[in-house]
């Protein structure tokens, strides 16, 4: 049975969260059986970042512009009690297993990761040192979007489509700037820059200018038309064939759609696959699944210090049991305390999906033919 919440139900986006810790942990399982010594990141596990980026831009928007007025002090209480309990209690874990020798780890990563500058650390530190928090990196540049965006978006909300759009694109242009600075500099990008939060926001800006948009019924009609999607589908897949890996505005603004289109066409085919509750259950463990998964899939030329159980098959049970365990053990009781915390001026106008009912309530969507199901709650 899928475990329960008092959040409203968002169609489709717990499957795609299921769509990008799969592409996540699929990239680690290759690389730990026989992954190339570079160390690069393949392009399925960038993919799901990419994904992850766009829908936190997505789902985090349309949840503030739900509200009247816009509390932060309500979101950043959400926030702290869903973040950190589950992030804490795995850096804690790594840091009895170093300090027991069981695992390289520094100090300076545990506070890199700690703090949520872990992008702008080295990624790779001295004897095998940096691996188990390299991940951070991502969650990383989620929280200093947190940070940023919320309070400009109730500053500007009246404006917030321009200034998410401006943010996106000055962002693009940055990353271009960087680009070309470093490659005139050294011959070469440095080893930090694809991961830097200036060099990445405009994923999550995207994210955000689409959730600004999907609040027009004319643009939720638009994005619920198939055709639309199997083009944004096909643009999309022309983006990655051309580049790769490589972070571009193209695939910021692509991701988020596809995100949206499902969203309006929860009735359509893909929409229902999203929405199969196994593919919704690994999509509620995604948050755990990617922090626990580092632990486990060490790439076959790193040290396995921890035997048998970063080798298949035990890695990936490892990796559910204690993603499973965070779950309903950690997650679960903080995110209730921090939605009790946060009750006490709650305006009961909030959308959420950050843990989905596993009952199909009323769902706040656009249908097709532009009509509200629904109401705000």
């Amino acid at each position: 049975m899928l475990p329960r919440a008092n959040e409203r139900y968002i169609p489709t986006l717990d499957g795609w969260r299921a769509v990008a810790i799969l592409l996540v942990i699929g990239d680690h399982l290759v690389t730990a059986a026989a992954g190339s010594p570079s160390g690069r990141t393949t392009l399925s596990g960038q993919l799901g970042v990419n994904i992850f980026f766009g829908l936190s831009g997505f789902l985090i928007t349309s949840r503030l512009l739900a509200e009247r007025p816009i509390s932060l002090r309500r979101f950043y209480i959400r926030r702290v009690f869903r973040i950190l309990p589950p992030a804490f209690a795995y850096l804690a874990t790594l840091g009895i297993l170093g300090a027991l020798g069981l695992i390289p780890l520094y100090p300076k990563e545990l506070l890199g990761a700690a703090c949520f500058f872990r992008n702008y650390m080295p990624p790779n530190l001295p004897d095998g040192g940096g691996f188990y928090t390299w991940h951070f990196w991502s969650l990383a540049i989620e929280e200093h979007f947190y940070l940023f965006w919320p309070p400009l978006l109730k500053r500007a909300r009246g404006a917030a489509l321009p200034v998410a759009i401006t943010i996106a694109i000055a962002g693009a242009i940055w990353r271009l700037i960087e680009l070309f600075r470093e490659g005139h500099l050294y011959g070469h990008t440095l080893v930090g820059f694809p991961w830097r939060t200036d060099i990445r926001i405009d994923a999550l800006m995207c994210g955000a200018a689409v959730a600004i948009a999907f609040t027009s019924p004319a643009v939720r009609t638009w994005l619920g038309k198939r055709v639309v999607w199997i083009l944004a589908l096909l643009l999309y897949g022309l983006v990655v064939a051309r580049y790769g890996v490589r972070p571009t505005i193209w695939q910021s603004a692509l991701v988020p759609i596809l995100i949206a289109g499902t969203v309006a066409r929860p009735d359509d085919l893909v929409g229902r696959v999203l929405d199969m509750a196994p593919v919704r259950w690994i999509g509620r463990l995604s948050y755990s699944l990617y922090l626990w998964q580092q632990l486990w899939l060490p790439p076959s030329w790193f040290p396995h210090t921890l035997g048998v159980a970063q080798t298949w098959p035990l890695n990936i049970l490892c990796v559910f049991a204690c993603a499973t365990a965070s779950y309903f053990f950690l997650e679960r009781p903080s995110i209730r305390l921090g939605q009790r915390l946060a009750a006490a001026d709650e305006i009961p106008v909030t959308v959420g999906a950050i843990d989905a009912s596993d009952r199909r309530p009323e769902l706040v969507l656009a249908r097709p033919s532009g009509g509200i199901r629904g109401t705000l709650t």
